[in-house]
C-alpha cells in the first residue's frame, strides 16, 4: 500500500538512490538515513519532487547495538543497502566487517522491536554465496538458498593491492550474511527478511555529473571495452533491475529468509565488446573476444525471475547504461 512508510539506509550511494527513487515513484512515505547532516541537503535538492512524502534521520554510527530504533519507527518495510564499498578503508575488520555485520544486526534487531515492520529487504552481493577468492578460481555455479556456511579467517594476511581491497569486501559480505541468516534462526521475528545478491551492478547514475566521478564497477566495464585487459567475469546487472527488483519485493508474497541472485541475461565479454563497438564505433574500443571465453561464474536469477517477475534488460540496454552517460560526460 503507497500511504506505508519505507526506510532506507544507503541512498547516497549508486544503487540506492535508484531504489529510493522506484520506491518514492510508487507513492510510498520514504525515511532515509544519513551518516553527515549536509547529505540531508544533498537528498533534498535530488528528491525535490517528493518533498511531501519525504523524511531524514541522521544515523552517524551504524554499529551501535540501537542505532536505528528511532529510525524504524511507525515504519512498515525496511530497506537495508548501505554498506562498506570497495576499496573504502584499509583494515578487514574495522573498515568492512564491524560496519557490515553490525549495522546489519542492528538494522533487523530494532525492526524486530517495531511491531508494524511487516518486511526487512537486504541488500548483499553474489560474493556473499561463494568462497573467499573464488573469483579467481576453476569455474564456479551458484544458486540461492544453498544453506552453505563460508568460512572467513578475519585475521588472514590480506595484500594491500586490487585483489586485496576485493577480499576484504567479499569477506565483509559473507560475514553479513551468515550473521542474518544465523539471526533468522535464532529469532523469531513477526516480519519477514529477503537478501538481494546481485552480481557486477553497472548502468546510469542519478548522481554521476563529472567524468572522474564513475562508480566502480561501471568503471571496470568501461577500462575493460577501452583497454581489452580483463579483471572481473561477465556477470552483471543493470542498476535500474536492482531496483525494480526490491521495489516487486514489498509485497509480492515469498518465503521468509528467501535468497534473491538479482543477474541479468546471461552474456560474454566478447559479446560485450561486439555490443560496444556496435553503439559506439567511432570510440576506439579494444576489446576483442577472448579465445575460448569461459566465465568463471555462473548464477541462477531463477527466484528473481519467477518470485518477483524481474525482466531483465537487454544487453545493449546494460552496455549503454553505462556508456552513453560516461561517452557524454567526456564529451
Amino acid at each position: 500500500m503507497p500511504t506505508h512508510l519505507v526506510f532506507i539506509t544507503g541512498a547516497t550511494g549508486f544503487i540506492g538512490a535508484h531504489i529510493a527513487t522506484n520506491v518514492l515513484k510508487a507513492g510510498y512515505r520514504v525515511r532515509l538515513s544519513v551518516r553527515r547532516t549536509d547529505q540531508i541537503q544533498k537528498l533534498k535538492q535530488f528528491f525535490s519532487d517528493f518533498s511531501d512524502q519525504l523524511d531524514f534521520i541522521l544515523v552517524p554510527d551504524f554499529t551501535k547495538p540501537n542505532a536505528f530504533v528511532e529510525a524504524v519507527r511507525d515504519v512498515h518495510f525496511v530497506i537495508h543497502v548501505a554498506s562498506p564499498m570497495l576499496g573504502q578503508g584499509s583494515d578487514f575488520k574495522r573498515d568492512f566487517i564491524d560496519p557490515a555485520v553490525e549495522g546489519t544486526m542492528s538494522v533487523l534487531n530494532a525492526a524486530k522491536s517495531v511491531p508494524s515492520v511487516e518486511r526487512v529487504l537486504v541488500m548483499s552481493s553474489v560474493l556473499a554465496l561463494i568462497p573467499l577468492g573464488a573469483l579467481w578460481g576453476p569455474p564456479l555455479s551458484v544458486e540461492e538458498n544453498s544453506d552453505t556456511t563460508i568460512e572467513v579467517d578475519v585475521n588472514m594476511p590480506i595484500p594491500d593491492d586490487e585483489v586485496g581491497h576485493t577480499i576484504k569486501y567479499q569477506g565483509s559480505k559473507i560475514l553479513a550474511h551468515q550473521a542474518t541468516k544465523d539471526w533468522l534462526k535464532k529469532t523469531n521475528p513477526g516480519s519477514s527478511v529477503l537478501t538481494f545478491h546481485p552480481t557486477f551492478v553497472i548502468g546510469p547514475s542519478l548522481f554521476q555529473t563529472k567524468p572522474e566521478q564513475i562508480d566502480s564497477i561501471n568503471k571496470f566495464l568501461l577500462d575493460t571495452v577501452r583497454t581489452g585487459n580483463i579483471v572481473i567475469p561477465p556477470v552483471f546487472v543493470d542498476v535500474r533491475d536492482v531496483a525494480d527488483a526490491f521495489i516487486k519485493a514489498l509485497t509480492v508474497p515469498v518465503p521468509n529468509g528467501q535468497e534473491f541472485i538479482v543477474s541479468g541475461h546471461p552474456t560474454s565479454w566478447g559479446e560485450v565488446g561486439a555490443e560496444a563497438k556496435r553503439l559506439y564505433p567511432d570510440a576506439g574500443f579494444k576489446l576483442e573476444p577472448p579465445p575460448d571465453e569461459k566465465s568463471t561464474l555462473t548464477v541462477s536469477n531463477r527466484a528473481a525471475s519467477e518470485l518477483l517477475g524481474v525482466r531483465w534488460r537487454s544487453q545493449k540496454e546494460l552496455v549503454d547504461g553505462v556508456l552513453n552517460q560516461q561517452l557524454s560526460l567526456e564529451a
